[in-house]
């Protein structure tokens, strides 16, 4: 289907996949936005009927239907950029800037930072990471990597997201459960599963802007996941870490970029810092961060990360704003919070309770239901199956993080048992 707006002249955006709020912010700076999609991407699209054009294509289609059809839209009506904000189909929107002749990134980075296995080998040949790592092809796999470089090791998918299918494994009697939880793993684009050595310490995502190369520090966030499957439970912004730290983790993901040849937008990208001072990296992302961080470092540090995004893509100084401070609004609070409320109980969720009262805590900004009415809850899987976020801004880290604890403890879910019948399907 397609819509046609009958403007022209100003930018226009071919978006791959979705993408939320985004296409709309595009839209409001004064682009034009086109859609190529996965037919199951369709429902999410916001305000579709603003749309320039829609097209869809089955989830099966080779990547050369898609620079295909790519290359026919932008012969009736050129493209100024290629834009993509979400891990899916990120491969194709890169096979088809390159068909253009448009500027995003090459078909190689995103295959080295989507393929785990493969980031790990770059950045081993690279010198910048050394974590040890092997594709598994069985739970035998698995014992034997952990028998060869020592207990505890993590099981996850080589391509995944939302913190879908992990496990940290302490020992070999805990492999067959670990094998199955990835195997069961939804938000994947392959059932290959890779096991590697567990980084110990403390955990951060740097979030990054990158322009022609050169990678510019906008945010470091604490993050606070459940020991056994990393599935994230809270975040904090700014990272309290000394800066001479700070530097250092700044130091390793600009080398990381590098070396996986990332050259422009918003990168996202996990690190851990051990007890001797290691950093390592867990992974790194070609989009902006989730779980509502862009919001956490707006509230915190008064910078707009998905307007730099947007600014970018539509040809604009965004790098120069950023270096230059003048991308801070000066409305930051100085700290911000998110923490998660998790299912206590089995069952269909009736209702969810508590998220007025939630609102109400001193410092909290923000409450929200992640889970719908009417969902079957059995555990937390994954990112998408928390109960519901609370977010609060403060003076400093230890309060905006108290608010949103505080928060989330009020929140519940109300559950009716489901039938076994049901619970079979």
């Amino acid at each position: 289907m397609t819509h046609d707006n009958g403007a022209h002249g100003e930018p226009h955006i071919l978006v791959i996949g979705g993408g939320r709020e985004i296409p709309g912010r595009l839209r409001a700076a004064g682009a034009r936005t086109t859609f190529i999609c996965r037919l199951e991407v369709l429902p999410s699209i916001l305000e579709v009927e603003r749309a320039a054009g829609v097209h869809s294509l089955a989830h099966s289609a080779p990547v050369e239907a898609w620079t295909e059809l790519a290359a026919l839209l932008h012969a009736r009506d050129p493209f100024t950029a290629v834009a993509s904000f979400s891990e899916k189909d990120q491969d194709k929107a890169a096979h088809v800037a390159q068909a253009l002749g448009l500027t995003w990134h090459s078909p190689e980075t995103v295959t080295l930072v989507h393929d785990k296995v493969a980031m790990r080998q770059r950045l081993r040949a690279a010198g910048v990471d050394t974590t040890r790592n092997a594709l598994a092809a069985s739970a035998d796999d698995v014992v034997a990597f952990g028998a060869t470089y020592g207990w505890p090791v993590v099981v996850k998918p080589v391509q995944g997201t939302a913190s879908s299918g992990v496990t940290v494994v302490e020992g070999p009697d805990q492999v067959p459960d670990a094998w199955s939880w990835a195997a069961g793993a939804e938000w994947v684009e392959t059932p290959d599963v890779l096991v590697e050595e567990y980084l110990t310490g403390a955990e951060y995502s740097v979030e990054m802007f990158s322009d022609d190369g050169v990678h510019e520090p906008v945010a470091m966030t604490a993050k606070h996941s459940l020991p056994t499957h990393c599935i994230e439970v809270g975040h904090v912004v700014p990272a309290d870490l000394p800066s001479a730290d700070q530097e250092r983790v700044h130091a390793f993901v600009r080398e990381l970029l590098d070396a996986l040849g990332v050259r422009r937008g918003g990168t996202h990208t996990e690190v851990k810092i051990a007890e001797d001072g290691r950093i390592r990296v867990v992974e790194t992302h070609l989009r902006p961060p989730g779980d509502d961080t862009p919001a956490l470092v707006y509230d915190a540090l008064g910078v707009d990360m998905i307007g730099l995004l947007v600014e970018q893509t539509l040809g604009g100084p965004a790098l120069a704003r950023l270096r230059s401070g003048d991308a801070f609004d000066g409305s930051g609070a100085g700290a911000a919070a998110i923490w998660y409320a998790l299912p206590r109980f089995p069952g269909r969720v009736t209702e969810i309770t508590g998220l007025d009262k939630a609102r109400s805590v001193e410092h909290v900004v923000a409450a929200a239901a992640v889970i719908e009415t009417g969902a079957q809850i059995t555990e937390v899987r994954d990112s998408w199956s928390r109960l519901a976020s609370v977010r609060a801004k403060a003076a400093t880290a230890d309060s905006a993080l108290a608010a949103a604890r505080c928060g989330a403890e009020l929140i519940e879910a109300q559950v009716e048992a489901v039938p076994h019948a049901e619970k079979d399907r």
